[in-house]
This record gives C-alpha cells, structure tokens and sequence, in this order.
C-alpha cells in the first residue's frame, strides 16, 4: 500500500490547542486517518507537525509516497448521536456550512484555555465551510508511517513515529472514539463526491468528542473491556462515591541523581534512579521519560488529577541545588501518583516503573500509545454501583466543589507568594540586618580594646561574642528556608498545579451532562428510543461516579497534606527560632562575668 497524500485547497489556520493544524493552499500532507469523524481527517505535515483538519479544505492526491507496513485500519464506530438532536448552550449550529462556497480568509480564532480562568472558554464562531469536490476514493485505511528501528533506545524513543504527538497536537493516529465521517453525497452532480465539515458541534467537534467522550455516552466499543477483577473500582459510601484502595499500595524511592553522556560526551543528561517497594528493582529514568508518562496519564484519564511536572529547567540544571530540588519535586510527584488507587495500578504506570528491557520498552510504549482505553474510553474500564444517580444532585455538588477548588487556588497561590517573598527576605534583608548589627557590635568591642582599662577585658570579650553571635543569626536566616520555607512552597506549588487540573476535569463532567440533556429531549420528542436514551443515561453516571470518587480522593489528599505541611513548617520553625533563643542565651551570660 501506498502512503494517503492530499493537497491543500485553501488556507486553513487550525486551533493548535485543539489538536488542529494550520496549513496552506497547495501545501501536501500525508493523511494519517480518514476515520476521526465529524468531517475532519488526522494529518501529518512535512515538518512531522500532526493534527486534525477539515477534510472539505484538502484533496487526496494518487502520488503518494514509499510503501508502507501491512497494518489493518482502525474499525470505525458506530453512528453518532441522531442528526435531529438538538445543539447544547455551548455549541452553535452553523446552517451556512453546508454552503458550497469557498471560506473567505480565515478568522475562526483560537479556542482559550480555562486552566487558569475555571470558566468555560467561549466556542469561535465559524466562517462558511465549504463543500468541495474532491477525489473519489474508497480507501478508508489510516496512512501508517513506516516503523523505525533505532540503536540508542534511550535516546529516541520519544521520537519514534509510531508515538503519539504532544498535548498541543493532541495524541496518536485513530477514531478517538468519534462517529465515521459522514460520506454521503449531496444533492447535484453525481460524479463528483464531497466531504463536508458536520455542523454537529459547531465550528469545531468538541473537545469531550475527541477524548472520546461520545463514544462512550454511546456504547461504541470494540476492544475487550477487562474483567470485573481488574477494574478500578468506585463503592458507595456514607460519605459519598469513593475509589475502593487497591491491597497492593506502594511507594517509590527516586535517588541518586547523576550527570549522564552519550555521542561522546556531545548529549549530557541526568539520569534518576527509581525503585519501587513492590519489585525493589533499579530502573534508570531520566525527566524525558517522566514528560511521556504524564503525557500517556493525562490521556488516558480525563476525569482524574495528574499535577503538572516540576518545570525542567534548561540553564543551571547541572547545579548540584537545581539537581537535587528537582529529584524532591519528582519524587513529591512520584508519590501522589503512587497513593492514586486508580494510577498507581494501571499498565503504564507499571510499565515506567518496572521495565529494563529496550525491546519490552519499546512495546509497553506503543501499547500505551495506542491504548484502546485512553480517554473517554477509559470508562468502560471502570467498575460503578449500579444505583442511578440525581443528576440535579450531581451537578449542584459539583458547582459547590467548583467554587471552592477556584478559591483554594487562588488563597494557595497567595501564600505561595508571600513565602516566595519570604524566602527572598530571609537570604536578603533579614540576613543583612543582623549581620550588619553584629558588625557594629564588633566593631564598638574593637573600639574598647584601645583602651588597656583594668576589668575592661571581659566586656570586650563579651562584645565581640555578642557580634559573632548575631552574626551567625544572620547566617541561620540565610540558611533557614531550606529547613521550612523551601519544602513548604515546594508542596504549595505541587497543589497550584493540582488544583489547574480541575477545570478541565469538571469541564468534562458539564460536558457529559450537556449531551444527556441533549438524549433526554430527543427522547421526549420521539427522535431517539427510550432505550438507548436510557443507555446513555446510565453511562452519564459513570462519569458523575468517577468525578465524585475522584472529588473525594482529593479532599483525603488535601486534609493530609496541608496538615504535614503545616506541622512540619511550624516544627522547623520552632527549632529555629530555639537556635536563635539559644545563642542569645549563651552571649548574655558573658555579661554576668563582667
């Protein structure tokens, strides 16, 4: 078989934070799948740049490349919601889309994050979409790219082909869980087929469609979900939906960072020794590797909480303080991965911890990659009471935890600045001051050596004591917040970056909801049957058990946490402050001999 290649027919400038890419008329792409859905393909750019696109603005050319491998295509799901369902708040209907008129120069925009901001970002309003003739073909096949062997596993794996692309190009070649594309020809000329962009989910197909939300919501499946067994699982309570603790939970060690060269010392990097409590086996890990499991977590868990890595830092990061403050950061990382009971037990996770072998890293890596279960698949994956739940119910609670996540980042990162500030402080300033005291102290005790006074001789000594004493406060200052400040803001920044993951998180939950008010109205006006209304009724709730468990795991996690960090910052504190009381302590006596 050969390699899909299409040309360009207009300029188009794609959303990157939607997993779109920008192209121009004329420019040639491979196309990866013709199976996402919604109208819209997964392409590659010359410069190895992969996103969707609207298939109505290319057309597939016969000239494609070299050969490649014998892969079969991924299925395609089911039909989607009925066209008759009627468009949430958040998503516009655009009739001017079935239009076969060319798109005047693009304006869509950018859709804004809400990582930041908790609010729903506003949906971009679209130009007129345009229904154009394109070549007639009936290969629905993604365009694989040729699997590559490389010698250096640990340097390359991240760039082997068969990898998915980065959260801003959002991951991996296949359906993501969306209905096929719609291949019907419209009214007029027979002989000439076209793709139009669906106006189901308005300018763009919505980010819950992609993470293959609908395809859950629906039932569309064709993997083997797991046995009962080897769900994670969420019980009922008196408190509430909560995950059910595995019986194997386990910790992890990261230690003794080292300064690592290859291509003859051309490529440098820090390599982490990681050894987990179930196998207390060794395996080397470097950040690169850390990046790709928080990149294969976030996709394949949307409604659970997976905080930003420490920020890898390109100047100074051989410095013996930069190193080991990174490996705390890792390792305070590590270890809420490791007390998730749903992450802590999952195949990827195992797979960075335990694997040693390139060629079972190479496979465990594409396997996770390619994982049937990322997203909103991951649902089916999940074992949920089989009791209905409120829907109402549901979503006041989560309004409740909304507001509160949002005031909790925002006083979080207060304290976080003034201890920044703090910090700043007690090696500046605060260090300064005392010490300048001391040096006057000193200084005035020199004075009084001038002078050869008979019973002058101890206050002098007892005024150069006194200088060195606050000297040495000053140097206790400039020295304390590794004690108490640094691992304080260390853990405060951990929970900033913890509590920006909640938007998204609940966003997906608004969005489930959004499409079972959607199903529920078909329903009454008879466009959909009761049954399958029913169905994805009981799916919904799935999503409101899993976002209620998760809701509860963070309220233990929260609780502990800003209890040993705050006893551990008073302790430390109180111990410096009994080394300041102690010194001063000691000067004084000084005077009693005077």
């Amino acid at each position: 078989k050969m390699a899909v290649q299409a040309k360009g027919l207009y300029d188009f400038d794609g959303d990157k934070a939607g997993g779109e890419i920008s192209f121009r008329a004329d420019e040639i792409l491979t196309i990866i799948s013709q199976d996402v859905g919604e109208g819209w393909w997964e392409a590659k750019k010359a410069n190895g740049e992969q996103g969707f696109l609207p298939e109505a603005y290319v057309q597939l050319i016969t000239n494609s490349g070299p050969p490649e491998p014998d892969f079969p295509p991924p299925p395609a799901p089911p039909s989607s919601f009925p066209a008759s369902i009627p468009q949430s708040q958040s998503v516009q209907s655009h009739d001017s889309w079935d239009q076969p008129t060319p798109p005047a120069q693009d304006n869509w925009g950018s859709q804004q994050s809400n990582t930041e901001a908790w609010s729903q970002p506003a949906q971009p309003v679209p130009p007129q979409q345009p229904a154009v003739a394109q070549t007639s073909t009936t290969n629905n096949q993604a365009g694989l790219p040729q699997q590559q062997s490389y010698e250096d596993w640990d340097d390359d794996w991240d760039d082997d082909e068969s990898s998915t692309t980065t959260q801003e190009e959002l991951a991996g070649p296949g359906t993501f869980g969306l209905s096929a594309p719609n291949r019907q020809k419209p009214s007029g000329d027979p002989g000439k087929p076209t793709g139009t962009v669906s106006k189901r989910f308005g300018s763009r197909f919505s980010s819950f469609a992609k993470m293959g939300g609908d395809a859950f919501l629906l039932g569309q499946n064709t993997a083997a979900v797991p046995d009962a067994d080897r769900k994670p699982k969420v019980i009922e309570s008196s408190e509430g939906p909560l995950w059910l603790q595995p019986d194997n939970q386990y910790t992890c060690v990261i230690a003794s960072p080292k300064k690592e060269s290859k291509l003859k010392g051309l490529k440098s990097f820090i390599a982490y020794q990681i050894t987990p409590t179930f196998s207390n086996i060794q395996v080397s890990r470097r950040y690169k590797h850390f990046d790709w499991l928080h990149e294969r977590l976030v996709e394949k868990f949307p409604c659970i909480q997976v905080p930003p890595l420490p920020d890898k830092q390109v100047s100074g990061r051989y410095e013996d303080d930069f190193i080991m403050g990174r490996m705390r950061q890792l390792q305070q990382w590590m270890n809420r991965m490791c007390r998730h009971p749903v992450v802590s037990q999952s195949d990827v996770f195992h797979h960075f911890l335990t694997c040693t072998d390139e060629k079972k890293w190479k496979i465990g890596k594409r396997n996770a990659e390619k994982d049937p279960f990322n997203g909103g698949k991951m649902f089916f994956t999940v074992d949920v009471p089989s009791t209905p739940l409120d829907s109402k119910d549901v979503e006041a609670k989560l309004e409740v935890f909304s507001k509160f996540s949002r005031n909790m980042y925002e006083s979080n990162s207060q304290v976080l600045n003034v201890m920044t500030e703090n910090i700043k402080k007690h090696q500046g300033p605060y260090k300064r001051e005392f010490q300048k005291i001391g040096h006057s102290i000193t200084n005035l005790g020199k004075a009084f050596e001038m002078d050869a006074y008979p019973g002058s001789d101890k206050l002098t000594a007892a005024l150069r004591n006194t200088g060195q004493t606050y000297d040495e406060i000053g140097t206790l200052y400039d020295e304390q917040p590794k004690f108490d400040s640094d691992p304080l803001t260390d853990a405060l920044h951990e929970w900033k970056g913890l509590l920006s993951t909640w938007p998204d998180n609940i966003n997906v939950h608004k969005s489930a909801m959004s499409k079972v008010k959607e199903v529920q109205k078909a329903s009454d006006e008879g466009k959909m049957s009761e049954s399958e209304a029913q169905g994805v009724v009981n799916r919904a709730d799935s999503i409101s058990y899993v976002t209620l468990a998760e809701i509860d795991h963070f309220h233990k996690g929260r609780v502990n946490d800003y209890r040993v960090m705050m006893k551990e910052y008073l302790q430390a504190q109180l111990e410096f402050y009994k080394k300041i009381t102690n010194k001063v302590e000691d000067t004084l006596r000084y005077y009693d001999d005077v």
